[in-house]
């Protein structure tokens, strides 16, 4: 019996160890790749994409960006990009995914909006770029920070439409606000190859890589995750949020995407209320149905700022 119980122990803590692994591994601030060094980044598979981010780079420098600042709920200072539009019809609000920047995410389309008229205000989502933060929360904390962010805007940049737009993550982060009271002139989302949950998110990861079921890791990786961070893989769903959406939204997802699988979005669409749009890239993998189909993409992306603008005017 004492065996039996000393081998349902070692397992436990075994279980535990996998959990804290996975915790710190996927949760966990690290320190970032020097976005716009050339060497560092082409040794990386972000190669490919070195000019457009030193493209954007050069287009915020040229568009008189400024950086602004809140403090989250929980009293970390958050920092963004703002560039204000000359003859301004609204704000578009970006949020970046998951240990990515928001050059990565969007530098091609900042020409887009800005000649559409937006100002663009550009958060570091915690944990990423100039804010602080200790650990990555899949959306559950950010989603939050995108709250003060919003009534930042209102408060003291100017009580423009705004349009939220999120990748990866920063499409879940905003997906999770459509159940929110937000203010009147929040006039729609575009939510790019977003994830349903943080649960769901690490469970595929986890299979992708191990190849094992993924529920004992996840369920120990929560436990971690609530202990430390504050947070559970549990707390958001998007399907949860978009079955009470009252916003315009369109849903893209590129049917390539080897991360994100393309089911997550599709899910979130089928329950979404309210005026919606999908748009399925085939071809696309994480996060390039822009540059994969921009005719198509562009397209309803007049159809969203038409209606963002109509609903504040």
């Amino acid at each position: 019996m004492k065996f039996v119980l000393l081998g349902f122990g070692v397992i436990f803590l075994l279980i535990l160890a996998l959990g804290a692994y996975v915790f710190w591994n996927a949760c966990a601030r690290r320190k970032e790749l020097p976005w716009l060094v050339e060497e560092e980044i082409k040794r990386t598979s972000y190669a490919k994409y070195y000019d457009c981010m030193k493209d954007a780079e050069q287009w915020l420098q040229d568009h008189n960006q400024k950086d602004v600042y809140i403090t989250s709920d929980d009293g970390l200072k958050l920092r963004a990009r703002w560039i204000e539009n000359k003859n301004p019809v609204g704000t578009i609000l970006f949020a970046h995914g998951y240990r990515s920047t928001p050059l990565l995410d969007f530098g091609v389309a900042y020409p887009f909006y800005y000649e559409m008229g937006f100002n663009i205000l550009i958060p570091d989502q915690r944990s990423h770029g100039k804010s602080q933060g200790r650990f990555i929360t899949f959306g559950v904390k950010e989603c939050k920070d995108f709250l003060c962010w919003i009534n930042y805007h209102n408060e003291q940049l100017g009580k423009y439409p705004i349009l939220l737009s999120g990748l990866s993550m920063g499409a879940s982060t905003v997906m999770y606000l459509a159940d929110e009271d937000l203010p009147k002139n929040v006039g729609g989302i575009i939510a790019d190859c977003g994830f349903t949950s943080p649960k769901d998110i690490l469970g595929c990861v986890f299979k992708s890589v191990t190849h094992l079921p993924a529920g004992i890791a996840i369920w120990a990786t929560n436990l971690f995750a609530r202990l430390i961070a504050g947070f559970s893989l549990n707390q958001k769903d998007s399907r949860k949020s978009l079955l009470k959406n009252k916003l315009p939204i369109l849903m893209v997802h590129g049917k390539d995407d080897d991360f994100v699988p393309c089911w997550m979005t599709e899910e979130g669409y089928a329950v979404c209320a309210g005026d919606k749009q999908l748009l399925l890239v085939d071809g696309a993998g994480h996060g390039v149905s822009f540059l994969e189909d921009p005719e198509a993409y562009t397209a309803l992306l007049h159809k969203m700022i038409e209606k963002v603008l109509a609903k504040n005017n």
